[in-house]
């Protein structure tokens, strides 16, 4: 296994905060592209760009290995549906019998003598620990270049069988939807062979609406025991309207009579419908076929009417049996009302035999000026269990207009299950129309027996503009939670919250120690954009770590807290009047009650005041104060606290923000409670003084010698610095003793370096995150610090794929 990229990626939810157009990574095919191993690490195939990446999860990191670079049906940044539909039906990862993990995809090859493109399939696979191409599988005729589809299967013994369509006479629009042909290929005899599955239209021109796709599912194979095909398809797009397609018929084939046989499973009733959208087959542990499948009630126009999903099941005498599975959105309507549902279906069977369909909903919406949009979003899941479908929403979204989601799938290994899926944030004009959109990756994790989904909530009872109350709000237990999701089984560890990004909701995400993802909140609505600040700790004293959150600027400064427990909004504050800069925080208990207490300081543009509030309470303890004595500076202080001379109470640090020299103060927490702070050493610059970036801070014992340390990063406009200055030293009056001094990433930034300190490995060390560009949170273990003082990151959670600001953490 590779070293893991420095540090590697883990995708969490979708997060409504980029608006750096598009995203470098998608999904490299359209069912398996995240799926479990049989050595059971979680596995994925991606584009990052240009280039195929493998991808398995271990140990709590991400390991990645680039395995192919193809540029035929690629880009280097995606914006639209057409170029991520382009990209991800042409690759597909399996893995074989032996554990082995096998990458497909589409290419083209120039053939001289037929002085035209041919259909090529590329075969790689992992042996030896290396990525290497098996073979280039050509098709033993010359074809027009057009192949639009891949899918792929392992099966007994094993062989891989491939199913794909190819353009013959292209559709041009409506009244001519073109030719095709259905393409099966397997190499289960020692070498490959080609069928003819059926003919069809040209599916490269699936949906003729706006322009653009939208990533149905219209092609999908499963193989049963016996080394059989079974798959679904659609032989036609009929158009007849400005809008979309009309009519498609849902059809099921399978060679195991010895030929390819196919059959209506399902056709619209009355010529107006699509039934052929989207369709996964999965074969059943007792070897009944069975079809999850989309279907929609059309206008003559084109515009939907309504839709739903069926579960569709062969008998012995070669008919099906149909049930409706979901018949309404859970939540995800747009304006022309709760009616639409079932969209991308994939089914498969769980570790205890159940049927299970992960899919997306539906919303339609007339537009304002022309024509209508139909798009698709959320992750839910459906399974049968004693006879009935239970539905539950993994990944909540809303806003349809705005927030997508494409191809949802499911991995499931032993009872442990992960969805996934292609979160979309569409920007539109003023007829409601995309105008680009930014794509990123969204995992879901749940726990084994699927008992406790987590559900991202995105306005977890907060308000677009608040306004200044005149004093702090408690606000009552009953308010909207975060998150219904009980509480995670592995401790909450770390947070990240983004920075200033404008056209984009500022979003806090809560991370377990194990890097997943415990659950999310949009601190100050969908409207806000000016970035936050956000550290953790038990505020109640219910032994659960609560979320702190401070505004980053734009709105009169405000702090609010969530109860980690029940993930309910409790605190509410705006500090500083009118002040409209950020409201920096950091928790420490100075008062020796078992509850954190909270310190707020304004960030840029304000004074170098400190506030303390009381934990439970939540008052202020003790009267305002100068962090530093330079009344008139206006860049803001950083405030951060811990026990750094041993003596049961956390001390405070504080540092200037932007436009300050890198000096540290650090108070005695034994005198804050009585309202009188004291220096527990001389002040001292951490940094060179010349460096007028301001510093990031952080406190926890990173040698483990029971003294806090106090972690220094560089601010923005500095190279991403870290520096680790010895408690004990502190303790014993003196300064800016190291045990570590590095770079976090590239030395040439200039993002900073936004720091934390949690405890993730198990050990009695402090370890370091550092918030760095791209949305990145490297990790730096205590352990390897002090082996090194210039250690190698362990890690990196890519939080909001696709975002190039830095990231809080805390």
């Amino acid at each position: 296994m590779t070293k893991p990229n420095r540090p590697a990626d883990l995708r969490v939810e979708r997060l409504e905060d980029r608006d750096v157009p598009a995203g470098s990574v998608i999904p490299a095919g359209e069912f398996n592209w995240t799926q479990y191993a049989p050595t059971g690490e979680l596995a994925q195939l991606v584009w990052n760009g240009q280039t195929l990446v493998y991808r398995t999860r271990a140990a709590s990191q991400w390991f990645d290995t680039p395995v192919a670079t193809a540029t035929t049906f690629t880009q280097s940044q995606y914006d639209n549906r057409d170029a991520v539909q382009k990209a991800s039906q042409s690759a597909q990862l399996v893995f074989t019998n032996d554990g082995t993990p096998h990458v497909l995809f589409l290419d083209q090859a120039w053939n001289g003598s037929g002085n035209g493109f041919q259909t090529v399939i590329r075969h790689y696979a992992r042996t030896g620990g290396a990525w290497q191409q098996v073979e280039t599988i050509g098709t033993p005729w010359l074809s027009t270049w057009g192949p639009s589809n891949l899918v792929a299967e392992a099966g007994a013994n094993n062989s891989l069988h491939l199913l794909f369509a190819e353009t013959y006479t292209a559709a041009t629009g409506v009244g001519n939807s073109g030719s095709g042909i259905l393409w099966y290929a397997t190499n289960k005899s020692g070498s490959w062979a080609f069928d003819r599955v059926a003919d069809t239209a040209d599916l490269k021109q699936e949906i003729w609406f706006t322009g653009g796709r939208w990533a149905p599912r219209y092609l999908s194979i499963a193989v049963d025991g016996k080394n059989n095909a079974h798959v679904t398809y659609t032989p036609q797009f009929y158009i007849a309207g400005a809008f979309s397609t009309v009519y498609s018929e849902l059809r099921y084939a399978s060679n195991s009579s010895g030929s390819w046989k196919s059959e209506v499973v399902q056709q619209p009733s009355d010529g107006t419908a699509d039934a052929g959208l989207g369709a996964s087959v999965a074969v059943s542990p007792s070897g009944q076929i069975a079809i999850a499948h989309y279907y929609v009630e059309r206008y003559p126009t084109g515009s939907p009417e309504w839709s739903k999903l069926i579960y569709s099941t062969r008998n012995a005498n070669g008919t099906w049996a149909h049930q409706n599975v979901a018949t309404a959105p859970d939540g995800y309507v747009a304006g022309d009302g709760a009616k639409f549902t079932g969209f991308a279906p994939q089914l498969y069977f769980d570790s205890a035999g159940r049927a299970n369909v992960v899919f997306s909903d539906e919303a339609g919406e007339h537009l304002p000026v022309s024509y209508a949009n139909e798009v698709a979003g959320q992750i839910r899941v459906a399974t049968l269990s004693g006879g009935r479908w239970q539905l539950k929403t993994v990944y909540r979204q809303s806003n349809p207009l705005a927030n997508q989601l494409l191809y949802p799938v499911a991995a499931e290994r032993n009872g442990q299950v992960t969805f996934a899926g292609l979160g979309a944030l569409a920007h539109t004009d003023a007829n409601k129309n995309p105008t680009v959109t930014d794509y990123s990756l969204v995992e879901v994790g749940v726990p084994a027996g699927m008992a406790a989904p987590i559900v991202a909530a995105s306005n977890p009872n907060s308000t677009g503009s608040p306004t200044r109350p005149d004093t702090a709000t408690q606000v009552p237990a009953n308010s909207t939670p975060a998150a219904a999701a009980p509480a995670p089984s592995t401790p909450a560890a770390f947070a990240t919250a983004t920075a200033a990004t404008p056209g984009s909701a500022t979003t806090v995400v809560v991370f377990r120690s194990d890097a997943t993802v415990d659950f999310t909140i949009t601190p100050f609505g969908n409207d806000y954009a000016g970035g936050a600040r956000v550290v953790r700790g038990d505020v109640t004293g219910d032994g659960t770590p609560d979320v702190i959150v401070g505004s980053g600027g734009g709105i009169a400064a405000r702090v609010r807290i969530w109860d980690g427990a029940t993930r309910q909004l409790i605190f509410d504050t705006a500090p500083f009047e009118n002040f409209t800069g950020s409201a920096e925080v950091a928790v420490a208990d100075f008062n020796r009650d078992g509850r954190m207490d909270v310190v707020i300081a304004p960030g840029e543009g304000g004074g170098p005041r400190v506030q303390v509030w009381a934990g439970g309470a939540l008052t202020k303890m003790v009267p305002d104060f100068f962090g530093l004595p330079y009344p008139d500076f206006r860049g803001g202080l950083r405030v951060a606290a811990g026990d750094v001379n041993r003596d049961g109470v956390a001390d405070l640090v504080v540092a200037p923000g932007w436009g300050g020299g890198p000096r540290l103060s650090v108070y005695n927490g034994a005198t804050l409670a009585g309202g009188k702070p004291q220096q527990l050493v001389n002040d001292f610059f951490v940094f060179d003084e010349s460096v007028r970036t301001g510093v990031f801070l952080t406190v926890g014992d990173v040698d483990g010698d029971g003294y806090a340390d106090v972690v220094a990063g560089a601010g923005v406009g500095g190279a991403p610095r870290v520096r680790v200055v010895s408690g004990v030293a502190l303790a014993g009056g003196k300064t800016n003793v190291a045990l570590a001094d590095f770079f976090a990433g590239d030395a040439n930034g200039r993002a900073g370096a936004r720091v934390a300190a949690a405890k993730l490995d198990g050990d009695n060390r402090a370890d370091i995150l550092v918030g760095g560009p791209n949305s990145e949170v490297e990790l730096y273990y205590g352990a390897d610090i002090k082996l090194d003082p210039d250690p190698d990151a362990r890690g990196r959670v890519r939080v909001f794929g696709g975002l190039a600001d830095p990231l809080y953490v805390g």
